[in-house]
């Protein structure tokens, strides 16, 4: 075999924490999808010495069509395919990636960015996301030609149903001593998106009923992101809160997001459903590990770590910074503010069908269920509110951005600040333990806003305030 340099080309490309993604029809185009699976080829054979690989694809509009373009790409490279048989969530695909060895799998999805975007993730053997030296050095061989010796064979294409293995492999983690004898009932909002029948198959045969929201497949979402937030679950908020079901959840396209609903306290952001789920490992189940959150996770899982002597470190926004420590051990939770939470007892990787799996055996096995567990927390780490606000700047993203960074203190001074951290994008904390934060977006073309609050209506304030300061920069 050899590798011959080629012409450079730009396949444009925005480059993610777990890969690529792009726009169909502008830049994510069969030709620049061929350009990147040709340098995946080449990191498979020259850095991994492997021959086989795992596809998957999401419920957008033309990811089966790439998997299936990919898979002959790969096979003309004499590399074995296998192609999971249906949309799949991400999880899935990791899961399947390490239980079955695989070197590499690839997911075609955008995950939660607007319909006509699309992108490829990447899953190493060990269950994770990529390091940034994996996704350079792929990038490195985006302008070479690889020519496989004459005398290989073409690889191989298969299907592979692996769904039955991975809900074997949930069920193991959960405790059905007393779920079994229950009658409760949950919606699930998969957002037109991958996870439709997971959950059901999960806790067939106990006392839950699983029932399915937006389970039909539409490539447009509904006319909206497959991002499960408080704007876009409000028929999952009403039907919740009409105390027809014990409990909502929502996922976002890929599955690897998650929030949820409760008939007495409406809508449960990422952050309570990670503070649920330490509060209900740590104090109920009894579990150790330590506790790693993004830097725009809310402030009371820090006060929880406090409570129960946890360490709890902060690290930049990505998963990608969690699955080296996950890999390591001594972590019980990982959580990100965007839904994405990780297990130290499952693999270094986000998964959205595991949390709601806990969640609903919290609510089903703690004598009062989710209510009581938020009461407590509560009790000990405060009120909380949260909003999440995607800005887009009218002059150049980066150039507003830097303006952000290299502000004056008291440009977001919207109460007495006590602290303003860069560790990523800039976050500043006011004295009363409120706090703003203003990220780069590594996934779309805008500026994330994030604020926390009392109350969702006080954070709301600030986000607007904030966006009035950024206009004035703007200028």
């Amino acid at each position: 075999m050899m590798f011959q340099t080629i012409p450079s080309f730009e396949i444009n490309f925005r480059s993610t924490s777990d890969g690529w993604r792009g726009k169909l029809a502008q830049n994510f185009t069969f030709s620049n999808v061929e350009l990147l699976t040709k340098a995946l080829a080449i990191y498979l054979i020259k850095d991994l010495n492997k021959n086989r690989i795992l596809i998957g694809y999401d419920t957008r509009f033309m990811s089966e069509e790439f998997a299936n373009f990919m898979a002959e790409i790969f096979s003309r490279h004499g590399i074995n395919v296998s192609i999971i048989n249906k949309p799949s969530p991400t999880p899935l695909l990791t899961f399947t990636t390490n239980k079955f060895n695989f070197p590499l799998g690839i997911n075609i999805t955008a995950s939660h960015n607007p319909p006509f975007d699309n992108g490829i993730k990447i899953r190493m053997n060990y269950g994770g996301t990529p390091t940034k030296r994996v996704i350079n050095q792929i990038e490195n061989y985006i302008a070479k030609e690889f020519h496989a010796s004459k005398k290989k064979s073409k690889g191989v294409i298969q299907r592979l149903n692996p769904l039955r293995s991975y809900i074997s492999q949930i069920k193991d983690l959960l405790d059905f001593n007393k779920i079994c004898i229950l009658n409760k009932r949950v919606l699930v909002d998969t957002m037109h998106g991958t996870t439709m029948g997971i959950l059901s198959s999960i806790f067939k045969n106990t006392g839950i009923k699983i029932s399915y929201l937006h389970e039909n497949l539409d490539p447009y979402f509904g006319g909206i992101n497959p991002e499960p937030k408080f704007e876009t679950t409000k028929e999952l908020q009403d039907m919740v809160k009409n105390k027809k079901y014990n409990l909502g959840i929502a996922h976002d396209g890929d599955g690897d997001r998650i929030i949820a609903v409760h008939p007495s306290y409406g809508y449960l952001s990422p952050h309570d459903v990670s503070e649920i789920l330490l509060w209900y490992l740590a104090k109920y189940k009894r579990m150790k590990g330590n506790v790693l959150g993004s830097s725009t996770l809310g402030r009371r899982i820090k006060r929880l770590c406090t409570h129960l002597g946890i360490e709890y470190e902060e690290i930049p926004v990505g998963f990608k910074n969690a699955t080296e420590k996950l890999l390591k051990g001594e972590i019980l939770i990982a959580a990100e503010e965007n839904g994405g939470v990780g297990f130290g007892f499952y693999l270094p990787e986000r998964d959205a069908t595991l949390a709601a799996a806990k969640l609903i055996e919290a609510e089903m096995t703690v004598d009062g269920g989710l209510k009581k567990i938020l009461s407590e927390i509560e009790r000990i780490a405060g009120k909380s509110g949260f909003c999440r606000f995607n800005y887009k700047p009218v002059g150049n993203r980066l150039r507003v951005f830097q303006k952000i960074v290299s502000s004056k203190e008291n440009q977001f001074a919207y109460k007495k600040i006590n602290n303003i951290s860069n560790l990523d994008g800039i976050k500043i904390t006011y004295e009363d333990g409120d706090w703003l934060s203003i990220r780069f977006s590594g996934t779309e073309d805008v500026l994330r806003i994030y604020c926390e609050s009392d109350s969702r209506e006080e954070a709301v304030k600030i986000k607007d305030f904030a966006i009035s300061q950024i206009q004035k920069l703007e200028k």
